[in-house]
Formats: structure tokens, sequence, C-alpha cells
């Protein structure tokens, strides 16, 4: 994260300095956004575990049409965390070999079964937000605004925390072990793209020359799927997924599916 924070206050600087005789028809700084993400399960095998987490990082810029409306544009790094856990009555496998999860279309030999109760994931987001903005006339130092747009991202790395149990000699019904797999990759699971679109409302303090600092509070919905599902890549894609449910003898592969909402603050600095 750190190395994120010195490449966009780099870009940030140097961007300033080119708008710096624009007639402050174009803004630029750094914004930080903190808030809460509620993931709505698509499917009845998992349930949300409260409410997640969201921190984001990155560069904003304003570019201003007329003295009312504009443009937001910006590259922001997100890092997000939510929760799920497996309904009771459902059971829930997947294959393991060290920290990597297996696919169905993968070699299972000498792989551990976990049976699934509980996952917490993380994933980090680069993602571009495109929104209008309206603003007030200044009233003295202060003025304020409305946005309304999207926010698109992609998938830089995910990882999860499994709790669940392993079982003696790999044995179903043999005695179960109550198991932590921590940081676990899970390759296929996430959708590459994240798209939402919301809204925002905040203020703009103008305390001295062209600086000014802001704050606003938005909301954002999801249209896309945070996880791959069968209701979009269809059965062609069974190879790979690696949560299954044990059927009539057989692995009845799936995958968990899920839609985000947000509430965030957001608070920054603009030259």
């Amino acid at each position: 994260m750190k190395k994120l924070l010195l490449i966009a206050t780099g870009f940030a600087f140097s961007l300033s300095l080119t708008a710096q005789d624009a007639e402050k028809k174009v803004q630029l700084g750094l914004a930080y956004q903190f808030g809460m993400n509620f993931n709505k399960p698509g499917t009845k095998i998992i349930e949300r575990d409260g409410v997640g987490g969201h921190n984001s990082i990155g560069v904003n810029m304003n570019l201003s049409f007329n003295q009312n409306i504009g443009l937001m544009l910006g590259l922001e790094f997100d890092f997000d965390a939510f929760k799920y856990d497996v309904v009771a009555t459902d059971k829930l496998y997947y294959n393991y070999i060290d920290s990597k999860i297996l696919k169905k279309e993968d070699d299972q030999t000498n792989s551990t079964t976990f049976n699934l109760q509980h996952r917490k994931q993380k994933a980090v987001y680069g993602t571009i937000p495109v929104m209008l903005l309206f603003r007030t006339n200044m009233i003295g130092d202060f003025r304020y605004y409305g946005k309304f747009g999207a926010r698109t991202g992609i998938l830089l790395s995910n990882t999860t925390t499994d709790e669940g149990f392993t079982y003696d000699d790999n044995n179903l019904l043999g005695t179960a072990v109550a198991t932590t797999n921590e940081d676990m990759k899970t390759k296929g699971d996430m959708f590459p793209i994240r798209s939402s679109i919301g809204l925002a409302a905040g203020t703009e303090w103008n305390f001295t020359g062209s600086t000014s600092l802001f704050a606003e509070i938005g909301f954002y919905y999801g249209f896309t799927r945070i996880h791959y599902g069968e209701a979009i890549t269809g059965d062609d894609r069974e190879r790979d997924m690696s949560l299954y449910q044990l059927g009539s003898g057989s692995a009845d592969y799936t995958t968990l599916s899920a839609k985000q909402k947000q509430i965030v603050l957001k608070v920054g600095i603009l030259f």
C-alpha cells in the first residue's frame, strides 16, 4: 500500500504542475475513502456475515465545463474485505494443496479435502471513477456539490481465510478436525471486473490560494457480480470451479454468488 501511495502522490503532483495554468478549470489532488460493504448473496448456500470494510486511496481530477458543472475522473486503489457463512444445512467442500485451492480441472492427487464453514475474503481493485459533478457558486470559502456516475474496477488480487474442517486420512466419514486455512489463493472465484453506479454529496473548503479540502458521503450500487456465477458463465466454466457439494455419489460443482452495495466517506485535498 505504501508503494501505491507514493505512486499516487507523485502522479498528482506532476499533474498539478500542468494544471496550474488552467485558470482553475482543472483541480487535481489526493483522496482517501473508507466505508462499508453490504454483500447480498445470490445463492441460498451462503449468507453474509456482518458488514464488510472498504478502504481506498488514489488521485482525483475535477474538470470544469463551467462554474457549476464538471466531470470528476480518477485512479483509485480499493482494499475490500467481506465475510460469508455457509448455511448450516448445506455442506460445501473444496480440495487444496498448500495455499492453492484446486479447481475441478486440476489434478486432485495428494490434495486435502476441506469442509468450508466460514470465509473471509480480501480483494484489491484498481478503480476508475467517472462522475458528473454539479457545484454551487462559492459561498464565502465554501461551495457544495453533488456527483452522479460510475466506479469501475479491475481485480488485482484476492485471498481468503477459511474456517472449517479437515478429516483424518481424508475420509469424510472419519474424525473432523477444526482447521483454519489462511491466505488461500482462489483463482477463478472472483469476477475480474466490478462496476457500480452511485451518487455522492459533499462540500469543498477553499482554505488558501487555489488549494481546497473536500469531504463527501456516497452510496454505490454494484450491478456486476462479485464472484463468477453459473448464470453468466454457463456449464462450460464448471471446470474452473473449486467449491462443490456431494450429491448422489458425485461432486456437484457450484460457485458463490453475490452483489455489493457500499456506503462511503471520502476526504481529500485539491490543488
